[in-house]
C-alpha cells in the first residue's frame, strides 16, 4: 500500500459521490498507463485533467477524518452542557451501595 502521507498516490480510491456527480478518479492499469479521473451526471462527463489528483486527495483525507472521528474515543469530546434536572452520577467505584461508602450521618 502506498504511503498515506505521499501526495498523488495510486492508491485504488473509490468512486463517490459529491453532491449531484459520481466522481471517478484516476485509474492505471497493468501496463501503468492512466486515465484521468472525471465527474459524470446524467451521461455528461467532465474530465478532471489538472485537479483529479487533488481531488481524490481531499476525498481521501476526509474518509480519514470520517472514520476516525467514528471511533468511538479516539476524537476528543466536549462535555455539552449539563442538564439541570439530570442526576448526578457519582465516579467510578463509588457507590453508596458498597458497605464503607455509606455518606457519613448527621
Amino acid at each position: 500500500m502506498p504511503d498515506p502521507a505521499t501526495p498523488h498516490s495510486f492508491e485504488r480510491d473509490p468512486i463517490c459521490t459529491i453532491g449531484a456527480w459520481l466522481f471517478v478518479p484516476d485509474r492505471q492499469n497493468a501496463a501503468g498507463d492512466v486515465e484521468t479521473g472525471y465527474l459524470v451526471r446524467n451521461g455528461r462527463r467532465v474530465v478532471l485533467w489538472h485537479c483529479s489528483r487533488i481531488l481524490a486527495d481531499l476525498l481521501r483525507t476526509l474518509r480519514r477524518l470520517e472514520c476516525r472521528l467514528a471511533v468511538p474515543g479516539s476524537a476528543a469530546q466536549s462535555p455539552g452542557p449539563a442538564a439541570a434536572d439530570a442526576p448526578e452520577v457519582p465516579p467510578a467505584g463509588h457507590s453508596a451501595a458498597v458497605p464503607g461508602n455509606e455518606p457519613p450521618r448527621a
